[in-house]
């Protein structure tokens, strides 16, 4: 297609990444922050250093490594193209659809996912 610019095709396909990787972990994580505290060490050191904002821009540094897999993918010749890109971004959503349903855990129930299962103690 003429003047196709693969940045605009990248951002359509990444909304359901934003909206549950992205904005949906973040907004839960920011309030179940409240009511229970964060597990990774990793986003422990990062918040205590520079603050909850510091994870949103993790993710959009996520977003920017995702962006050059996409290009990385797209510049192949290969016919599994579409589907490794369609896996990966739908793997990044359930990712963050998962976080987004952990956290609420803890805000509504004051538990998280693996506490629920029964993979943690309470």
């Amino acid at each position: 297609m003429a003047g196709f610019d693969p940045s605009v095709q990248f951002l359509r396909d990444i909304k359901y990444v934003v909206l549950f990787y992205v904005l949906g972990d973040f907004i839960t994580t920011y309030h179940a922050l409240n009511y229970g505290f964060e597990k990774n060490p990793f986003l422990v050191i990062l918040m205590s250093e520079f603050g909850i904002w510091s994870i949103l821009m993790m993710k959009f540094l996520f977003i920017g490594i995702i962006y050059w897999f996409y290009r990385a993918i797209m510049d192949t010749g290969s016919a599994w193209k579409n589907h490794i890109w369609l896996a990966s971004r739908s793997t990044v959503s359930l990712l963050g659809l998962l976080l987004m349903v952990n956290n609420l855990l803890v805000i509504f129930s004051k538990c998280s996912l693996f506490q629920f299962l029964g993979f943690a103690s309470y």
